[in-house]
């Protein structure tokens, strides 16, 4: 009886031996690192979305889509999801990534943003700048305003990344301004964040964009 059971109990110690061989045992504290994918949609949960706390009474998308079959770097919003490429999601500076999701949530919020500023109505159209145009200059005064203010080491990361992602704005087209005049004009803002408050800049480079001929 004895002996059954020591060799019993030695076929269990080696077979508890052989299955533990091909388990993977992380340290403790040690996370499972995020897929591409999943840092994504992490920053849009953690860094974007609380940075339209303030616009309570819009409806700031919740819901996150992956375009895998475009390698470009786009993004887009809509009232209950924002959607983004697989070039975007595959792009290693997280603060451009930051500044994209932040953009086109901003889309959302002009409207809501120019009545805080007693502007009523669509965005107009000017002469020489359409309501296109004002619209992408728009929206990346609001996502530098709220980086800068609210999430100041991104920002700082951005303000570098500047020569990048005018390459990346690219061309003038119908719709969107030239990448170095949507930087031009984010400079604008800033420099007049250096003699005045945030808030104010915003204010005058909102309205100056708005009343844009």
């Amino acid at each position: 009886m004895k002996k059954s059971f020591l060799v019993l109990f030695s076929f269990l110690m080696f077979a508890c031996n052989s299955n533990s061989s091909n388990e993977v045992i992380l340290p403790e504290n040690e996370e499972i690192p995020l897929t591409k994918e999943e840092e994504i949609i992490k920053i849009y949960n953690e860094s974007v979305l609380p940075l339209f706390k303030e616009y309570s009474d819009t409806e700031i998308p919740t819901q996150f889509k992956i375009d895998k079959n475009d390698l470009g770097i786009n993004a887009g919003a809509a009232f209950g999801y924002v959607e983004v490429s697989q070039g975007l999601v595959n792009l290693t500076k997280e603060d451009i990534q930051l500044f994209a999701l932040t953009h086109e949530v901003a889309h959302i919020v002009t409207i809501k943003q120019a009545r805080l500023f007693d502007l009523q109505g669509s965005i107009p159209k000017g002469t020489v700048t359409n309501d296109y145009k004002k619209a992408e200059y728009l929206a990346d005064l609001i996502a530098i305003h709220l980086i800068k203010t609210k999430q100041n080491k991104e920002f700082n990361l951005l303000t570098s990344n500047f020569p990048f992602l005018l390459d990346l704005l690219g061309a003038t087209t119908f719709t969107h301004p030239s990448g170095s005049d949507r930087i031009n004009c984010i400079n604008t803002y800033l420099e007049n964040t250096l003699v005045t408050s945030n808030e104010i800049a915003l204010k005058n480079t909102f309205l100056n964009i708005w009343q844009m001929e």
